[in-house]
């Protein structure tokens, strides 16, 4: 397949590793023109020649880290070590996903987001604000994660449920269907979380947490989940 782009002399100002890179032909999806400049790599393997993946004018990929498929960073996104952006992910903001996190599907990460570890963000999710997801935690589906929320270690949020606020998911959590999960706590450790005719359960909570803005009695919960969940 021929170059899509080259790999100019133009030094970042602020990391002289990395370089800015030109487009040798047209990539109408992202309004792309053969000539234009795009953002900076350290080396070519960390942009596909394939696809319609692009990396914007103010964007580092760098490391072994790599964009593919028809994914698009852009922003003032960083993207180090061995990440991988691929499918239709986007990737903006002042976003940073590092290590082996891997961002793909349709999924979007944008705002001042922090992506790391082998965490995974696919499918339609969405991670925004001033999140964190890390470890090997996964958010996908239609799954939210936004304002200042915490998602780490083996936690998953999928579905349709949104995790946001101040809020900490850690350990072997799971959030998933319609429940929204905000306020300033921490669920951790083999934590469930269920949703049943409109009532969500929590077991292993720690400090205090709104959940759909009431502060759950946990021992009338769990009464309710054995009546609900059997």
């Amino acid at each position: 397949m021929p170059a899509k782009y080259e790999i100019t002399d133009m030094q970042n100002p602020e990391n002289p590793n990395l370089f800015r890179i030109r487009a040798l032909r047209d990539i109408p999806r992202f309004n792309v023109k053969a000539g234009d400049l795009g953002g900076y790599v350290q080396h070519e393997w960390n942009l596909s020649h394939e696809g319609d993946c692009w990396i914007g004018l103010k964007s580092n990929v760098q490391d072994k880290s790599l964009v593919s498929g028809d994914a698009h960073v852009f922003g003032n996104a960083n993207v180090s070590r061995e990440a991988h952006i691929f499918g239709n992910a986007k990737v903006s903001g002042s976003a940073w996903v590092n290590d082996k996190a891997q961002v793909y599907g349709k999924a979007q990460v944008y705002g001042k987001i922090y992506i790391a570890g082998e965490s995974q963000i696919y499918d339609n999710a969405r991670v925004s604000g001033s999140a964190w997801v890390n470890d090997k935690a996964q958010v996908y589906g239609k799954a939210q994660v936004y304002g200042d929320a915490r998602v780490g270690w083996n936690s998953k949020v999928y579905d349709n449920a949104k995790v946001y606020g101040f809020v900490s998911l850690c350990g072997e959590v799971n959030a998933n269907e319609r429940m929204e999960i905000s306020g300033d706590g921490h669920i951790k450790t083999s934590s469930q979380i269920y949703y049943a005719d409109g009532i969500t359960v929590l077991f292993n909570i720690r400090r205090r947490l709104i959940i759909n803005g009431t502060s759950p009695d946990i021992e009338h919960h769990k009464m309710l989940a054995k009546l609900k969940l059997s």
